[in-house]
């Protein structure tokens, strides 16, 4: 599966979980409108001191703006239906908030003795994390993009990414973007690490079928992904196959790629 396809209406569904958690995300900001919903989630780097595992586990939840909201949902959207449709649903699910917490424990840790009143929030985490795993898995495939003459590693292109939100952006989180970009560069190594971490295959099958009656009644729109249908050994499917990728031009000897979507 490839993530042009799943733009295409009709050759693949979006996950359940993405699309749900994209609408959850939406409702959060609305409800923020009238409830102080952002003041109990935001992250506090005192959270870990005080326990409060309500910020460090759904910080993700809360948008300071609706173009906060939208850069989110659009960076998260394609990746994150990937990464279900090959992972599994709830597998999918469990991984989310296990890497919202270690992202939080560790911005907690550095943000106590550098920028102790320093809130954050949002989703940009995940979004960097699916992006450093997918730049492991496609540079075993691809270990460089081209464009004209500049070559580009592919591990690195995160990065750029990195940077360049940072210097666009100069009132995001810096250290928690790096933070989700390492933890996808550590799943991407060494993805056998998250499966140690999270339940086991048939426990998650179980709970499906116990939940199968609710499961069954999610619109045909979407996708749910069970465990038993996933197959998380499989090979990673490069972005672009190699016939899509040669721009030739007269003036230049080299073969040129396109850099990202």
């Amino acid at each position: 599966m490839d993530w042009k396809s799943m733009l295409r209406t009709g050759v693949h569904k979006p996950g359940a979980l993405t699309a749900g958690l994209s609408v959850f995300l939406t409702l959060v900001y609305v409800l923020n409108w009238v409830f102080p919903i952002n003041e109990k989630i935001l992250l506090d780097p005192g959270a870990l001191r005080k326990l409060q595992l309500t910020r460090l586990s759904l910080y993700p939840l809360a948008h300071l703006s609706i173009f906060h909201l939208l850069l989110n949902l659009m960076s998260l959207f394609v990746p994150l239906s990937m990464f279900e449709a090959s992972h599994g649903t709830v597998f999918t699910g469990i991984t989310l908030n296990l890497l919202a917490i270690v992202t939080g424990v560790v911005y907690c840790l550095v943000g106590m003795l550098l920028y102790p009143n320093v809130y954050v929030g949002g989703a940009s985490g995940w979004c960097f994390t699916l992006c450093g795993y997918f730049a492991v898995q496609e540079a075993g495939f691809r270990p460089h993009y081209e464009l004209a003459s500049l070559k580009m590693p592919t591990l690195y292109i995160p990065l750029v990414f990195l940077v360049l939100v940072t210097l666009l952006m100069p009132g995001s989180s810096f250290v928690g973007h790096l933070i989700g970009l390492g933890l996808g560069y550590l799943i991407g190594f060494r993805e056998r690490w998250l499966q140690m971490a999270t339940p086991p295959g048939w426990l998650i099958v179980k709970i499906e079928t116990w939940l199968d009656r609710w499961i069954s009644m999610i619109p045909s729109v979407v996708k749910y992904h069970r465990e038993s249908s996933v197959d998380r050994t499989a090979g990673y499917t490069p972005l672009y196959q190699e016939s899509e990728l040669p721009l030739h031009n007269d003036n230049f000897p080299g073969q040129g790629r396109v850099l990202g979507p």
